[in-house]
């Protein structure tokens, strides 16, 4: 498994493009403004909107805020190149640190994947379950779900 894991790495960093830049201001719990001025969405996380009825919007906000505000990060790739609104659509790292999975993880955001860009979906997903399984943040309750029951 470990040889398989090498393995997916290298082919990854033989087929993503990546890039870096310096996040000058977090929108929310899964977008960040570059300095200059690109708006980057996070490949397969899905925050709370801002203005919902809970807290989890924010907390996903000033975990983001902790994890990239003013720091250089590395950007990567994977199919599409942005949203329909105008996004890039990266995973974000800090050094060895994955965003994305970072924000999941912690049971700050959710896992939303949307084709083409599922390459490193299972991840995300592992990590979801992870933090439900120790009811680590909007898992903690049942009632998470409705803060994304308008989409």
């Amino acid at each position: 498994m470990h040889a398989f894991k090498r393995l997916t790495d290298w082919f990854r960093s033989e087929t993503n493009e990546s890039e870096s830049a310096t996040v000058q201001h977090v929108i929310d719990g899964d977008s960040v403004r570059l300095t200059d001025g690109r708006e980057v969405r996070y490949i397969g996380v899905d925050a709370a909107e801002l203005g919902s009825d809970g807290p989890w919007a924010q907390a996903a906000k000033a975990a983001n805020i902790r994890l990239v505000q003013g720091k250089r990060v590395r950007l990567e790739r994977e199919v599409s190149e942005m949203d329909r609104y105008g996004r890039l659509l990266r995973h974000v790292y800090i050094g060895d640190c994955w965003v994305n999975g970072e924000l999941i993880v912690a049971g700050l955001t959710r896992v939303r994947l949307y084709a083409p860009d599922v390459q490193r979906g299972p991840e995300l997903v592992k990590l979801q379950e992870e933090a439900q399984r120790r009811r680590r943040g909007l898992w903690r309750t049942r009632v998470w779900w409705r803060f994304w029951e308008q989409k």
